[in-house]
Order: C-alpha cells, then sequence, then structure tokens
C-alpha cells in the first residue's frame, strides 16, 4: 500500500510541472549595477547593461542610454554649451518642457496623477506621472544641470499582469531607476 502511494504523489507533483523560473532582475532595483557616465556628467542604476546613442537635430545633439526591459528606461539629456544658471529660467525651462512632453501626447488621452518639483544633487528639476489613455504610464524627470538638460524616463503599459506587488503600476521599480539618477562633477 505504501508503494502505492509514493508513485502517485510523485505523478501529482510532476503534472503540476516544473517551478516557474524567479522574477527577472528588474523586479530588484536593489540589486541592480550601476553605470557611469562622465562624458554625459551623470551616473544612474539599470538593470542590464544600456545602450548608448547620439542624434543630431542640426542644432543641438541630444545623447540617450536605454534599456528595454520590463519597462523602458532611458536617460537622455542636451548640452546647450552655456550656463542654465538663473533660478527662474530654470523653473521656467523645465515648465515648458513638461508642458510640449504634454502637449505631445494629450491628444491620446493625458491623465496626471502626480506633478512635482524635485531637487536632485543640488539642481533644480520637475517630476511628472502620467496615464495615457488608461493604457500607458510615462513617469519622467528632467533636471537642469550646468549647461545641461536631463531627461530621466520610464514607460510602461497599465496594469499588466507581470507586476510582482499589486497595481501601482511598478512604482518601486521606477523609484529605484529615477530616484538613482545623480550628476556627477
Amino acid at each position: 500500500m505504501m508503494v502505492l502511494l509514493v508513485p502517485a504523489a510523485f505523478v501529482a507533483a510532476y503534472a503540476q510541472g516544473p517551478p516557474p523560473p524567479p522574477p527577472a532582475k528588474d523586479y530588484f532595483p536593489n540589486t541592480w549595477d550601476e553605470y557611469s557616465f562622465p562624458d554625459g556628467k551623470f551616473r544612474i542604476r539599470f538593470p542590464r547593461k544600456p545602450v548608448e546613442s547620439t542624434t543630431n537635430d542640426g542644432e543641438y545633439k541630444t545623447n540617450s542610454v536605454n534599456y528595454k526591459g520590463l519597462l523602458d528606461y532611458q536617460v537622455s539629456y542636451v548640452d546647450y554649451g552655456v550656463p542654465i544658471d538663473n533660478p527662474q529660467k530654470v523653473k521656467e525651462m523645465l515648465q515648458a518642457m513638461k508642458t510640449a512632453a504634454l502637449n505631445s501626447i494629450r491628444p491620446k488621452g493625458v491623465q496626471i496623477i502626480a506633478d512635482r518639483e524635485v531637487v536632485v544633487d543640488g539642481h533644480s528639476g520637475v517630476f511628472i506621472h502620467v496615464e495615457v489613455g488608461a493604457k500607458e504610464v510615462i513617469r519622467m524627470q528632467w533636471v537642469a544641470a550646468g549647461s545641461r538638460l536631463y531627461s530621466i524616463s520610464t514607460v510602461s503599459r497599465k496594469g499588466i499582469p507581470q507586476e510582482l506587488e499589486g497595481k501601482d503600476d511598478f512604482e518601486k521599480i521606477v523609484v529605484g531607476f529615477i530616484g538613482s539618477f545623480h550628476v556627477i562633477p
């Protein structure tokens, strides 16, 4: 009788299949590697090695660092060549960037979830969290430092089942990414 129970337990366990793989590294920002970009004068954590690229619109060169994983992670910056040091001008520029970004996606149906001023390593910035068409979640932060304007962003789908910790649209991961951005001298 005992011999028959062991095979039955084995068959039941085997029928359930192998255990699922562990969650992707993307879920654990505290385990990510930090990458430094001396030319860009910043450092930040990514789940895996990002890809660097440059585009030129004729007037300004935009440098970007991207990684596409669980979310789309990006840091880009433009060097204006002239220090942006007047606090009122910085505030106006940051608000103009935010307004331009919102206007570019407004036709798709934008809901602003959060909008606040931030300070990163003594540099002024602005952060927004928006939902686009109730399908996409974008979180962006712009930081003005010296002659540079940085844009740090994440994009994800809204309410996808891959989220481990509830229905906050990957808040912990985004905070881990955007919060790891630092301007370096």
